[in-house]
């Protein structure tokens, strides 16, 4: 992969709200197949702000070749010590399917390999695409956490 093909992972601070919010305006399914409306603008504001009181949660949006194509969010330590969770991978819906979110996935995992020995990844509602997109990418399907939540985990050691 050539440098200009990274994607960079731009911290998200609140200034950066509209471009979140736009990103989910652009990735209506994904809402509907969790069973809740895109957020508001406001929404988004009030989310990150709860994010600079947490300081396990990591939140980026992801670039590729100067684009918002994506959005992660993803704690450390937890659920357990020495590991991660994988909240949201967002693609922008017109770029998926276009491997963005396994490269992205790549680096995230490459970044954390010797600092977490396991990723583990939660899927919301309804959604066999991302049920498939964790198994392809090697995690191993690892429990129900309720009605509308599903737990995969990856060994990175």
């Amino acid at each position: 992969m050539k440098i200009a093909d990274r994607f960079q992972f731009r911290p998200v601070l609140p200034a950066l709200a509209p471009e979140i919010h736009r990103l989910y305006l652009d990735s209506p399914t994904y809402f509907n197949l969790i069973g809740m409306e895109v957020p508001s603008l406001a929404d988004v504001e009030r989310e990150l702000e709860v994010l600079e009181h947490d300081p396990r949660r990591r939140v980026s949006l992801l670039e590729h070749n100067g684009e918002v194509v994506g959005y992660l969010d993803y704690k450390l330590t937890y659920p357990e010590e020495g590991a991660a969770t994988i909240s949201l991978l967002l693609i922008r819906e017109s770029l998926q399917k276009q491997g963005l979110g396994a490269r992205a996935l790549g680096e995230l995992e490459a970044r954390l390999r010797g600092e977490v020995g396991r990723l583990f990844a939660v899927v919301y509602g309804d959604n066999p695409a991302a049920r498939r997109f964790w198994l392809r990418q090697g995690f191993a399907y690892l429990r129900d956490g309720g009605p509308s939540l599903s737990w995969y985990v990856k060994d990175l050691a």
